[in-house]
């Protein structure tokens, strides 16, 4: 179990590094590395409000399931939502690309997930294209428009 705990984190942190490395980029000794100016701040089409970390439980008769999802800045066709699903026997990692942002920022919507990692791969299903709407300033609703199935989140 040790080990399959370990090789589950060790996935976890290898599918999270290229979001790491691109939100804390490492700067010059002489500090003449561009990116470390105010000016190199990643810019996208996402809204400011639904950038971030949000976070979500399931109760199902398996036990708690938890859903943990970032959401990064860029532009349309670009990968910005990491999505971690968690439940008593199963961790999986998705990402998902940016599709539309509707006028005024008021939904944002995702292009179909894509599995990274997982464990055990065969409980990790890729899920269709989502909207996200901002309700609240810590509140963010991903719906499913096909299937109209609804997860809140909170910051």
């Amino acid at each position: 179990m040790a080990a399959v705990l370990a090789i589950a984190f060790t996935a976890f942190g290898y599918q999270l590094h290229p979001f790491i490395r691109q939100q804390f980029p490492s700067h010059s000794v002489n500090g003449n590395d561009p990116s470390a100016s105010p000016s190199a701040v990643v810019s996208g089409d996402i809204p400011e409000a639904y950038l971030g970390s949000w976070r979500t439980t399931i109760s199902t008769a398996e036990g708690r399931n938890t859903r943990s999802l970032v959401v990064k800045q860029g532009r349309i066709g670009d990968y910005v939502l990491i999505l971690v699903a968690d439940g008593p026997a199963y961790h999986c990692v998705f990402t998902a690309p940016l599709a539309a942002v509707a006028s005024g920022g008021g939904q944002v919507r995702l292009g179909p997930s894509i599995l990274t990692s997982g464990v055990p791969k065969s409980s990790c299903a890729p899920g269709s294209a989502t909207t996200l709407t901002l309700v609240s300033g810590n509140t963010l609703r991903r719906t499913n428009p096909e299937t109209r199935e609804t997860l809140t989140y909170a910051r």
